[in-house]
């Protein structure tokens, strides 16, 4: 099976591209949404990415994302939209989003479990007939952010790229809705 990775900063273009892909695969494609909706605002953008898809296309919401990736059938195309975003709900969901000695405690937990989730998926996806096409954003290239929340979802996330982009057939950065494929 075929691993992308396409990585860009916020509203890149790296959805629209990832979708793309996806499309023209042919086949079957399964987007995975690893996001708890918590206001107005996030199911809005919800609704748009899922009205902008084929209605063809089915959609599974959830932050396991390894159960998600097992229960899609072995041949279809798989998009996970976004690396990021099931960071962020794995360390909220942990407690680790919290500033404090409990928010650390559970960040290293939390991370941990991440670091051997991304592993999985990325095992996962060599042996799968199907494509795996990875949405992940590319943060952190400002500066050191005062929260250690913060400084926990970019290292995690940063992490997390590499694994999946050193395990990954193809990696594409999208910046300002271009493509450059990286080597």
């Amino acid at each position: 099976m075929a691993l992308t990775l396409v990585l860009g900063p916020r509203r890149s273009g790296k959805s629209r591209i990832a979708e793309a892909l996806a499309a023209g695969g042919g086949g079957a494609v399964t987007v995975l949404a690893p996001l708890t909706v918590t206001d107005d605002e996030l199911a809005a953008r919800v609704a748009a990415h899922r009205a902008a898809r084929p209605a063809t296309w089915s959609t599974i919401e959830s932050a396991d994302v390894v159960a998600a990736v097992l229960a899609v059938p072995e041949s279809a195309t798989i998009l996970l939209d976004s690396l990021g975003t099931w960071v962020s709900e794995v360390l909220w969901r942990a407690g680790a989003l919290e500033d404090g000695p409990d928010g650390a405690e559970a960040g290293a937990l939390a991370a941990a479990r991440m670091r051997g989730a991304v592993g999985t998926v990325a095992t996962l996806a060599a042996d799968r007939s199907g494509t795996l096409i990875v949405v992940a954003e590319e943060a952190g290239w400002g500066p050191v952010p005062p929260s250690g929340a913060t400084r926990l979802w970019l290292d995690v996330l940063g992490d997390a790229v590499q694994a999946l982009s050193a395990a990954a057939d193809r990696a594409l950065l999208v910046v300002g809705g271009r493509t450059i494929e990286l080597p």
